[in-house]
Parts: structure tokens; sequence; C-alpha cells
């Protein structure tokens, strides 16, 4: 897992990317990274921290026919997201539940599923995966986006994803909301007007000295 010397010279920055996927045309991927650059060099480290997830922009969400290219897009990329689509598909009335303070769920066309999210351990505690979540927040934001994500911490015991859940809602900001008790750690939101933070700059000042390692489950 270790694959380079610590290292504390140069900056942290958080970037984004969003791209096209391959086979869906209404489908993006992105990412938010945390990375370090060296100074007086151009090329980034490797991550330190990443969310990554996908946008899907049908102008509907799923409903209580089978559709089978939406299914697709959530099924190819893992398990979790394949439950994610039998939560939107089968639970559309907790979802609406939880979302009534924030949004009208018929109103609701389009959905972002935040797939994995991860920061390096030497660097946790420092909420590192609420700034990704601001930064995600303010960069694909859109009129009617349903957010969709699960809370699954990588070294779980019963009762984590709850807790991790709880960490996440924390930041009213973000307004992500428990769907229910019988969905532990599934949390959604709407997200239809990107929320611009004065505390969120593009760099990060950490007295930490980060050790290399990398996301075996991303």
């Amino acid at each position: 897992m270790t694959t380079e010397e610590p290292s504390t010279d140069g900056y942290l920055k958080i970037e984004t990317v969003i791209s096209k996927h391959p086979e869906a045309r209404d489908v993006l991927d992105f990412a938010v990274v945390l990375r370090r650059y060296h100074y007086g060099n151009e090329v980034a480290g490797p991550s330190l921290a990443h969310l990554k997830g996908v946008i899907v922009q049908r102008g509907y969400l799923p409903n209580d026919g089978e559709d089978e290219d939406y299914f697709e897009i959530f099924d190819e990329r893992s398990h979790h997201a394949a439950i994610g689509y039998r939560v939107l598909l089968e639970d559309r009335g907790l979802i609406a539940k939880a979302l009534e303070e924030d949004a009208d769920l018929d109103q609701l066309s389009s959905v972002a599923y935040l797939e994995r999210l991860w920061v390096n351990p030497s660097l946790r505690g420092h909420d590192i995966a609420l700034r990704l979540l601001h930064e995600a927040q303010h960069v694909i934001s859109r009129d009617g986006l349903l957010v969709l994500m699960k809370a699954h911490p990588d070294e779980f015991d019963d009762g984590d994803n709850v807790k991790l859940a709880s960490y996440y809602r924390s930041e009213k900001q973000l307004g992500l909301r428990e769907i229910s008790k019988q969905h532990a750690g599934w949390l959604v939101a709407a997200w239809q007007e990107p929320v611009v933070n004065e505390k969120d700059g593009a760099f990060l000042h950490l007295e930490v000295e980060e050790v290399a390692a990398s996301d075996e489950n991303g």
C-alpha cells in the first residue's frame, strides 16, 4: 500500500474533474480530489483524499416501472450503487418525506450518486471529507438535482455507518437527510443551487505530515 516517502513540502490543492461517461451521453463522471503539488513541479502527487461519483441527467428519476437503462448505469458501478438504485425505485415515499423541508421530490429530475469518499488515514480528523463534499456541492449543484450517498467507513463495525452518516449530516450546509432507519447510512439531499462558502479555499494548509497511502477500494 505504501508507495513513496512521506512529504510535506509544497501545497495541498483541491481539484474537480468532470468527464463524459464513455457509453452514456447523459451521464457524467466526476471526482473531487486533494493532491499535493511540490514547488517548482506542475505534476501533482497521488490522491490524498477523493470523492467520486456520477451524475445521471435523465430528466426524470426511476419510477414504478422497471427502467433497464437507469438500472444499468448504477449496476455497472458497484453493488452499493445497485442497492442505491433499488432505494430510488422502491422507496420514493421515504425519500420524499426526508426531503420535504427542502424540496418536492416530483420536481427533481436528475440524480448525483456520491459513490466513494476516501481520506488518507494520516489526514483524518481535519474535516477533509466535509470539505470535499462542500466542493462537490459548489460544483455539481443544479436545478432539480437529487443527491444520494451511503456513509460506509472502510473499517466497518456494526453501527459505524450510522455514526458516519451523523457526521456528514452535522454539516448543515450540505442538507443531507437520513432516508429512514431501515436504510442505515443512506442519505439524500437536494442540491439545486451552488453554495459558495467563503471559508472554502482551493488550498488546504495542514501542519500534518501525511503518510503515503492509496485507496484500496477506489
